[in-house]
């Protein structure tokens, strides 16, 4: 008999999608699962639809709880997982039906703690092609699978990947913030003795307009300052040799920061201790990691970088005249 796969879903006010992600993890392949669906107190027709599959199809269990937010639903799911194995779908994605499968299969073969497929974006109403890939297998010990995750190589998602579950225990996804995927992953990675990856294409990243990662946000760019930061400090002494990557790494992030908060015309926000201090990291690193920063950037993106790194005043004044000019065309 095959192991049982814990497939948690967290569900909140997706009800134009939700019926797609569920039969797409239902119809998959490897049979064997136990698919938690989470109510996250949604407020449309999203627990009558989870009702309505529940009815259908023994494997699933149904959740409805008050609303706490993506990490509070994937930790109560995790609570009652009762697999050898864990996977996390967003509830307005869906998977191709070999999935898990292929997951499980590279697991086992390879004796790996996580399990890795890759991923493509979808625009809402944008139908997906059947990707064709070679099905390309690496395997990574816990520093290089480190060194990728950084590089954002597999995507600092939960999604894309199978779990052994017992990696997974002392994970807690925070509660109340956005971006909590980058919190944990690199301590999941960091306990798995070995990860594999596959090239193909089995998960499908839906880009909704009106989503967490779809607009700009001061609360997101604040969390994301904060674990980014705080993954920094994390591994930077315990790993000397992911150094190169995780100071790129972080230099890009404090470019986003600035240039968030300045699309949001946030000069009191901008001008917080902790930004002048990433500025000052800023400073301090990006002339060693500017080539690399460069690769595959467009000339407008290049000149954005050089200008903060010349002065950040000039380079907030720069966005408030670009955010004047564009509300004056609109009219």
């Amino acid at each position: 008999m095959k192991d049982l796969i814990s497939v948690i879903v967290p569900i909140y006010n997706v009800e134009k999608y939700l019926a797609k992600c569920i039969e797409s993890i239902i119809n998959q392949t490897y049979k064997e699962l136990e698919i938690i669906l989470v109510d996250d107190g949604s407020p449309d027709k999203c627990p009558q639809i989870c009702d309505d599959y529940a009815n259908k199809d023994k494997r699933i269990k149904v959740i409805h709880k008050k609303n706490g937010g993506m990490s509070d639903a994937r930790n109560v799911a995790m609570k009652i997982a009762t697999g050898k194995y864990i996977g996390f779908i967003d509830s307005d994605d869906y998977i191709k039906s070999d999935m898990y499968e292929i997951l499980y299969k590279n697991l086992k073969k390879t004796n790996s703690n996580v399990s890795i497929c890759n991923y493509k974006k979808v625009f809402e109403n944008q139908k997906s092609n059947d990707d064709e890939n070679n099905n390309e297998i690496l395997e990574y010990d816990t520093e290089e699978a480190l060194k990728l995750l950084i590089e954002n190589k597999f995507g600092n998602y939960a999604w894309n990947k199978l779990y052994r579950k017992d990696i997974l225990n002392n994970i807690q996804f925070p509660e109340g913030k956005k971006m909590e995927d980058l919190a944990v992953m690199y301590k999941i990675f960091e306990k798995a003795k070995k990860v594999v990856y596959t090239n193909k294409v089995e998960y499908y990243y839906i880009q909704r307009k009106d989503s967490i990662l779809g607009n700009i946000d001061l609360k997101l760019t604040e969390d994301l300052c904060y674990f980014v930061t705080q993954r920094y400090n994390y591994l930077i002494d315990k790993y000397p040799k992911l150094q190169d990557a995780l100071c790129k790494d972080r230099t890009e992030f404090t470019f986003i920061y600035h240039k968030n908060i300045c699309l949001l015309n946030k000069k009191n926000i901008y001008n917080q201790k902790k930004y002048l201090q990433e500025y000052i990291f800023f400073k301090n690193n990006f002339k060693k990691y500017r080539n690399d920063i460069y690769t595959d950037m467009k000339k407008i993106a290049r000149l954005e970088y050089n200008l903060l790194y010349f002065n950040r005043t000039i380079f907030f004044n720069y966005y408030r005249i670009r955010n004047i000019i564009k509300k004056i065309i609109k009219k």
